[in-house]
């Protein structure tokens, strides 16, 4: 299922060849769901930091500095100690400690946890870390439905209404909005959002 997400987000971008548009769609407004008790909810209005923060303890952390390599199975490790919580909060550190993080997130065993702080991000962030974090929640969202019951099903909903958001944000780069349509569909394969509320604008015709 993960592969056939990534590959339809290839997909769309593939088929976004019409001119930028200058209209903009407002992010969840009052009607939204609530935020939910997910790892990082204090930073339900920050994106992450610009500036690094150079006096990090994780910068001096071999477990990051091994995560920051090329190796997946060192950013699995750093997954499985933190887990979605202590990946989530690295975020704010910003720099490659918050780009390890992200790229780790994916692969924690509890990473839904980590959808309605994320979410809440995207919606404050542009550019690279826009779509940096959009990445992360689709490879978040693609991951197979599991037996066991949803970690946090109201950050998961809380994602979809962002990630149906920026989809519907025209003044983004077309890049950043088919993801956002991914991450959406996605979620919609797992009945959390309606697939019907998802722009097609990206479409092929």
């Amino acid at each position: 299922m993960k592969k056939a997400i990534l590959l339809g987000a290839a997909f769309v971008l593939a088929a976004c060849t019409r001119g930028s548009e200058t209209a903009t769609t407002s992010p969840p407004g009052p009607g939204g769901p609530t935020p939910s008790a997910s790892p990082g909810a204090s930073a339900s209005a920050a994106a992450i930091p610009a500036v690094a923060r150079v006096d990090s303890a994780r910068l001096k952390d071999p477990r990051w500095q091994r995560a920051g390599g090329e190796d997946p199975a060192d950013r699995q490790a750093l997954a499985d100690a933190l887990g979605a919580t202590g990946l989530v909060e690295a975020l704010d550190d910003g720099g490659e400690i918050a780009r390890t993080a992200l790229s780790a997130l994916p692969l924690a065993d509890d990473a839904e946890l980590s959808l309605g702080p994320l979410a809440r991000r995207a919606l404050a962030a542009s550019g690279d870390d826009l779509g940096a974090i959009l990445e992360a929640i689709l490879a978040i969202a693609g991951r197979p439905a599991g037996a066991r019951e949803a970690l946090d099903p109201e950050g998961a909903a809380e994602a979809g209404e962002a990630m149906i958001a920026l989809a519907g944000r025209t003044s983004l780069p077309r890049e950043h909005r088919a993801l956002a349509v991914s991450a959406a569909r996605a979620l919609a394969e797992k009945k959390i959002v309606d697939p019907a509320r998802i722009p097609r604008d990206l479409d092929p015709p």
